[in-house]
């Protein structure tokens, strides 16, 4: 079975310190790495294509972060899209209710989804469920 290998790229330290435990209390299976900016998420998803690693199955982006934000991670992410060998799965996942964004996300054909945060353990485990059914 393979480990399902989720990336969150997010500066709110609370938000992935917190998702990171719920995910790991869901499974100790999962891989988890994160990313303050999406330009060091980037940087990492050039280096595991390079280095034939693991990619992630599934990317939690939010949108407002220091350097590269996530609509930047997302035009980023659209050049590496040919060289990616699987599918990645990304969620945009925001404290911004505004309606703008929401739309904007609707543009990216990247985006499997757009969550408000708080993120709740349920909402993670249909993410989980939806993308590996019952293997993770």
């Amino acid at each position: 079975m393979k480990r399902p290998n989720v990336w969150l790229v997010d500066d709110d330290e609370i938000y992935v310190h917190v998702t990171k435990k719920v995910l790991a209390h869901l499974s100790d299976n999962i891989q988890l790495q994160s990313y303050e900016n999406g330009a060091l998420a980037i940087t990492a998803l050039k280096k595991s294509l390079e280095e034939g690693q693991d990619l992630p199955d599934i990317i939690l982006l939010d949108i407002n972060m220091p350097e590269l934000n996530g609509w930047g991670f997302l035009t980023e992410f659209k050049k590496l899209k040919s060289d990616t060998p699987s599918e990645i799965q990304i969620y945009m996942v925001t404290s911004s209710k505004d309606q703008r964004d929401q739309t904007k996300a609707k543009e990216y054909s990247e985006l499997s989804g757009y969550l408000v945060k708080p993120v709740f353990e349920d909402q993670l485990v249909s993410l989980l469920t939806e993308r590996f059914g019952d293997e993770w």
